[in-house]
């Protein structure tokens, strides 16, 4: 199993050291849901520092017309930087792959739609490689996919999980609209579903963030029994000491996983101590009512 990380610092040193070699890299412009992003530049500085890694880079954003070109540009230049593969939204990239011709392989990470095999079965048939699977979905679901589809899937396993994204101006267009002094980064409390949110704004849009880390920590086992390839863990508004024993914590279980019986729940233990029980959607079914 690799460990993908999303980092929030330039210098990647501190990850590395902890046996992390993959990470995710947002693209500047282009993604979007992240409170860190790369220029191109950036993402080719770290490339050349660091020979012996992997990059996914993300680009998760609805494209308009007038950015098109200027994509095309862009996956041509990745293309040529040997990188592990591109999370992609917009089909417009799915739809270049083929015309430019392109190597670099994708993950369809499509935020509340990566939900069952047989959808993943047809973007592999389309020449997907990955798939960014859901936050909304059961582990049980996810093991689905694991076994029943062709496409390698990735599963998000410590985040602060995205609830909604919208490229309006949300929180300017709502402190304008009550002539208030526009803030950032702020905070709501949903009276129906009594959940906390994070919201915070950028020049792509708005984002909506669950106020509660997922912990997926207590899946691993299965997730490894099941032979899954890839696990994704998100640094985004995660204190980064915090996130560096996580990912020690996870090391060792991966290290000890044959080897000592006391390993999971001591994982687990160390685990919740540190990020909370949240399992988000993970040990709980999304059930549709017609009333």
């Amino acid at each position: 199993m690799d460990i993908i990380v999303k980092p929030i610092l330039d210098n990647l040193d501190s990850y590395i050291k902890n046996d992390i070699n993959t990470f995710l890299l947002p693209l500047a412009n282009y993604s979007v849901e992240s409170t860190k992003y790369y220029s191109l530049d950036a993402i080719k500085n770290i490339k050349n520092k660091y020979k012996n890694i992997n990059i996914f880079i993300s680009i998760n954003k609805n494209i308009v017309n007038k950015e098109l070109s200027e994509l095309q540009e862009i996956l041509k230049e990745i293309d040529k930087l040997d990188i592990k593969g591109i999370f992609f939204y917009d089909l417009a990239i799915l739809s270049y792959k083929e015309k430019l011709n392109l190597k670099t392989d994708l993950v369809w990470s499509s935020t509340h739609m990566v939900t069952n095999y047989k959808t993943c079965d047809y973007y592999y048939k389309k020449g997907v490689k990955y798939a960014h699977t859901s936050k909304e979905i059961t582990k049980d679901e996810i093991i689905d996919i694991i076994n029943k589809s062709m496409i390698t899937p990735i599963v998000e396993l410590i985040s602060y999980p995205t609830i909604a994204f919208s490229k309006r101006k949300l929180v300017t267009n709502y402190y304008k609209n009550y002539n208030l002094d526009i803030k950032d980064n702020i905070k709501v409390f949903d009276d129906k579903s009594r959940q906390k949110f994070y919201i915070y704004e950028d020049k792509n849009g708005t984002t909506f963030i669950l106020n509660k880390l997922m912990n997926g920590s207590k899946i691993l086992k299965e997730l490894l029994d099941n032979n899954t390839k890839y696990i994704l863990l998100k640094e985004d508004l995660i204190d980064h000491d915090i996130f560096i024993k996580c990912i020690k914590n996870i090391n060792y279980y991966l290290n000890n996983y044959n080897k000592d019986n006391n390993s999971y729940n001591n994982f687990i233990k160390k685990q919740n101590e540190l990020l909370g029980r949240n399992t988000n959607f993970f040990y709980r079914k999304t059930i549709y009512k017609v009333k």
